[in-house]
């Protein structure tokens, strides 16, 4: 026999094989927090740790001379003078992101994805 009771503290089960209570509070909390967890998983930043280049597959923490090596010269590239990290964008045409690479101290510190890039040739910064 199961018989189902609600109150306000609290929801009872009864059954043949035990009683079981669970507090109503604990299970409005157990769902606040689901929720407010799936709503972060919507602000996560657009910062990656990883990118493919041709074959290569460049990460966070790799050398100026591997991401070289893997993807070539950048797009276009930045070096301001006031922090000395440079920034490197790679645009892989239209279907896919451009990619904002930072680099400080000869690594890469940070990997972003940006607007779609464009399709045609493209000049490579020098």
């Amino acid at each position: 026999m199961v018989v189902i009771s609600c109150s306000i503290g609290f929801v009872q089960h009864n059954s043949a094989d035990g009683v079981f209570m669970m507090k109503t509070q604990a299970a409005v909390l157990i769902v606040a927090v689901v929720l407010v967890m799936g709503l972060l998983v919507g602000v996560v930043p657009d910062r990656a740790f990883a990118f493919r280049c041709g074959t290569g597959m460049v990460e966070v923490g790799d050398s100026v001379a591997d991401l070289f090596k893997k993807c070539g010269p950048p797009t276009f590239k930045q070096t301001p003078r006031q922090t000395g990290a440079e920034t490197w964008w790679y645009n892989q045409g239209a279907a896919r992101f451009i990619t904002k690479v930072v680099i400080f101290g000869g690594k890469i510190t940070a990997i972003e994805e940006e607007d779609y890039g464009i399709a045609g040739p493209v000049i490579p910064a020098r």
